[in-house]
């Protein structure tokens, strides 16, 4: 064979080459990019589905044990005393136990972002307790709270970590007195049951990733050997 034959030859494998370089690349990344975007997708599937068949039921069922005029009442007195403030929050707590979730409490604002706890479900002392008029910056949260405060609609926050609780999800309801909004109620839930769950279909799903990755890159291996046999005539 003429030396140019050889040449022409040799360039014909190296492009060769090259397009089976480029498309074991672009497999790899496109497989990443699915990976990414179902993982991303099952988060966001499972954190809705967790809110409509746990969170919504809860947070309506404790809007429900809130009345709104006496609620009102409370938030101008302060009184712990005051008959209503137990009677609601042993009904919250009856609540909280029933449902498994981790609190459920009412706001009602001071100023700003800052608002005051009203009723705790919970016992007095207990960790996570919030006491009548204790103070807290819900502006600090993700904007799920305040915006049910502003809009008087229910609103679900981001799932999110907390140092001390852990995986937490919280969704958000209204308190309305006189056609107003003048609270929030809240539920939040404990994620850490489901982020095990997402963790685990994330493994699978990685396990699959891999698995493709290397059966691209073992074709990738055979085909570079075949085109390196390839001999001139």
């Amino acid at each position: 064979m003429e030396p140019g034959k050889y040449a022409e030859l040799d360039q014909a494998r190296g492009s060769l080459k090259f397009m089976v370089t480029l498309f074991f690349i672009f497999f790899f990344v496109a497989i990443f990019i699915v990976f990414i975007f179902t993982s991303v997708l099952q988060v966001n599937t499972l954190t809705e589905y967790i809110c409509s068949q746990v969170g919504l039921p809860t947070l309506r069922q404790a809007a429900e044990l809130v009345d709104g005029e006496s609620f009102e009442k409370l938030t101008r007195t302060m009184d712990s005393g005051d008959p209503y403030y137990d009677k609601t929050r042993l009904a919250l707590k009856e609540l909280k136990e029933r449902t498994g979730s981790r609190f459920i409490y009412t706001m009602a604002p001071k100023e700003g972002s800052v608002f005051f706890y009203i009723v705790d479900g919970g016992d007095p002392g207990e960790t996570g307790f919030s006491e009548l008029g204790d103070e807290e910056d819900i502006g600090e949260w993700d904007d799920a709270a305040l915006a049910t405060f502003r809009t008087g609609e229910v609103h679900v926050g981001a799932l999110s970590i907390d140092p001390d609780w852990g995986w937490t999800l919280s969704a958000y309801g209204p308190i309305i007195s006189g056609g107003e909004t003048i609270g929030i109620v809240a539920v939040d839930l404990d994620s850490e049951p489901i982020m095990r769950y997402i963790r685990t279909q994330v493994f699978w799903q990685a396990a699959v990733v891999a698995a493709a990755t290397l059966f691209g890159l073992l074709i990738y291996l055979l085909i570079r050997r075949r085109i390196g046999k390839l001999a001139p005539e």
